[in-house]
């Protein structure tokens, strides 16, 4: 259940589409920062803070900055580098990012990856686009969604190195020009990112807005992928949707010759991975909750997450402590940051599912993970827990919808991916 609507069924209070964020946007026990801390929707990007600053200064000049590289997450979830010809990813975020491009491109010569180039009548594939549905140039530096752009937009070059790219600028991070840019963007490519959400909304809005606003992410035959949320126990919409792909955040650890090595569920004091049922009711208003699909429902371990029938977040998990974040050069910041958050985990998996190629030729490709569920195809996360906050109020100690577990749970899905069978 979403701890937005638990809290407000605490104390009677809630605004529908309201950001929700923790006392704090900065998170001292983890050394990082929130960089989308106000607006009706917010990204889920955390910027790990240094002495100095937040721009990673690297010993000497051929080094390469601190975080995860492509390499790592390739040696990590066994991944090859390159996708099906054609393979394309769309990219929803919010305002415009004015070096995204500039910024791309340093990312890439930085880690020896392939520059893409400009899409063009001529240049269709392997290629980057950016689409800005009216958002004033350059407005995304001032609400900090230019370090959730560079991260999404980076974070997929570094999964599927062939991919064309679609980067979709919503005018301004309001649920409906984001649901609408959702919306656009399926038309352009099987596979979306989503690195945002809202923890005023759960699973299907009303009032003002109307619940037309979550059929822009219910998309037959496409990948619609969300981040599960970065405040810990509790879910966030869009990905508290069933017609959605939600994902969850771990820790991911190495090992000493830069492969898999451990992963624990993200959390720490109210900070981490969202997770839960879709299950509430928004302001006392008996919104109806959303139903989980047959195949979640089903899957061997879901019992035990005590959602019932509901739907439950998540579906798959990947690395998103900023602690173990990555590197990702930022233009604004004029060099590398390191970044976490789910806003990490879903372009990551959005990579995967592009690397794979066959989002297309199922109603709703999550269908697949849940067939994969118990098998060699993922890394089965057994440790860790979202709801150390117990914030504001704890976690069903009975349940998997705070901690992992063997099998399926709510903050790891099905678990981390172990190459692409699970796809």
């Amino acid at each position: 259940m979403k701890r937005a609507s638990l809290l407000a069924a605490a104390v009677g209070l809630l605004l529908i589409g309201s950001s929700v964020s923790s006392a704090s946007g900065d998170v001292a026990s983890l050394g990082a920062k929130r960089v989308c801390t106000t607006g009706q929707v917010r990204c889920y990007a955390m910027v790990v803070t240094h002495p100095g600053g937040s721009v990673l200064h690297t010993a000497t000049p051929n080094a390469l900055p601190t975080g995860m590289s492509p390499a790592n997450y390739h040696s990590a979830y066994s991944l090859p580098v390159n996708g099906p010809a054609g393979a394309t990813v769309a990219i929803v975020d919010a305002f415009d990012d004015a070096t995204i491009a500039a910024d791309l491109k340093k990312y890439s010569q930085t880690y020896g990856l392939p520059v893409l180039p400009k899409c063009t009548s001529s240049v269709t594939t392997s290629c980057f686009k950016k689409i800005n549905r009216g958002a004033p140039p350059g407005s995304a530096v001032s609400p900090g969604w230019d370090v959730e752009i560079a991260l999404d937009v980076e974070t997929v070059h570094a999964i599927c190195q062939n991919c064309k790219i679609i980067l979709v600028e919503a005018q301004d991070s309001s649920i409906v020009n984001l649901a609408a840019a959702a919306k656009f963007a399926a038309s352009k490519a099987p596979i979306i990112s989503n690195s945002y959400g809202s923890y005023g909304a759960d699973g299907a809005i009303d009032g003002a807005i109307g619940s037309a606003v979550d059929e822009d992410y219910n998309k037959k035959n496409h990948a619609m992928i969300v981040s599960a949320g970065d405040d810990g126990y509790g879910v966030s919409w869009p990905a508290s949707l069933n017609s959605t792909i939600s994902v969850g955040g771990t820790a991911l650890t190495l090992n000493g010759a830069g492969g898999y090595g451990s992963e624990t569920a993200w959390g720490h004091s109210g900070n981490g991975t969202g997770s839960g049922c879709s299950s509430a009711t928004v302001g006392g208003t008996g919104v109806a909750s959303v139903q989980a699909q047959t195949f979640q429902k089903n899957a061997a371990g879901y019992a035990g997450t005590k959602c019932g029938t509901f739907r439950g977040d998540n579906d798959v998990s990947a690395n998103a402590d900023p602690n173990t974040g990555s590197a990702v050069y930022v233009g604004s910041f004029g060099g590398f940051v390191q970044v976490g958050g789910t806003s990490l985990a879903a372009p990551l998996i959005a990579g995967v599912y592009a690397l794979k190629g066959n989002a297309t030729t199922t109603a709703y490709p999550a269908s697949f993970l849940y067939a994969g569920l118990g098998t060699t195809a993922f890394h089965d996360v057994t440790t860790g827990n979202d709801d150390e906050g117990n914030w504001p109020v704890a976690c069903p100690a009975s349940s998997t919808q705070c901690k992992a577990a063997a099998g399926y749970d709510l903050p790891t899905g099905v678990g981390t991916p172990k190459g692409l069978n699970g796809f």
